[in-house]
């Protein structure tokens, strides 16, 4: 039996860990060939023995515009084309606006807004020499919601989401779709490293549903999203918060 992205072909960023290595389990599982970037080579190289032939790892820093190159060009030359294309990468960090400094500024917005475009720029590239393709972009509640001491990366968020909307009206024509998936609380590193220790536990106490997501449970919206099963749906975002949002 077919899976849900059978024979598609999917580059991921941040694949190494958390909702990132969830994700590229399940395409993989699903039967979609994956090439996945990250910085940590020794987790990326884990990862593609445990899938064996199903995923492909290289080494990926998201704010640079030659990797991002890099590893689309490799996709497309192994597979032929490229069929999906995922921003999940990011980074966060609390501060206090007054205390912000110029170059925590930049980083923030660097990975998780600069780092964005240039995935769909180079993931646009390759589609409109094939024919189109899926591009998901994973923003966050912090860019629809105001959250003390996030500045940069509600900043950053809200600007992907926004990116996102504009590129699916550009490229729509061509028959590429552009989507934003928008995740709650998910028990995985980066919620614990943007706040504190006790982030788990609060982030249950915000959410509707009582409690924070595993990563696997980002699996099923992103797959949706990549696969024919959403053909007719672009600028538009999922979210996958437990009711936080709503």
């Amino acid at each position: 039996m077919a899976g849900r992205l059978d024979k598609k072909n999917i580059v991921l960023s941040g694949g190494t860990r958390g909702m990132g290595e969830a994700q590229v389990r399940g395409m993989v599982r699903e039967g979609a060939h994956v090439v996945f970037g990250g910085r940590d080579r020794a987790a990326g190289a884990a990862i593609e023995a445990d899938l064996g032939g199903g995923a492909h790892y290289r080494p990926l820093d998201v704010t640079s515009a030659s990797d991002w190159k890099a590893i689309v060009d490799f996709a497309a030359s192994r597979f032929g084309q490229i069929d999906g294309l995922v921003n999940n990468a990011g980074v966060g960090a609390t501060h206090a606006l007054t205390e912000i400094s110029d170059e925590a500024w930049a980083d923030i917005i660097a990975v998780n807004q600069t780092g964005v475009f240039f995935g769909m720029r180079e993931g646009a590239r390759a589609m409109l020499e094939t024919g189109g393709g899926s591009i998901v972009n994973v923003a966050s509640p912090a860019g629809t919601k105001a959250h003390s001491m996030l500045v940069p990366y509600s900043a950053a968020k809200a600007a992907v989401i926004g990116m996102s909307r504009a590129a699916a009206k550009e490229l729509a024509p061509h028959g590429i779709r552009v989507n934003t998936m928008i995740p709650g609380f998910f028990a995985t590193r980066l919620l614990t490293e943007t706040t504190n220790s006790q982030a788990l536990e609060r982030g249950a106490q915000l959410t509707p549903l009582g409690r924070v997501a595993q990563p696997d449970e980002s699996v099923g919206a992103m797959l949706y999203l990549l696969s024919d099963e959403s053909s007719f749906v672009t600028g538009t975002q999922i979210v996958v918060d437990g009711g936080y949002t709503a």
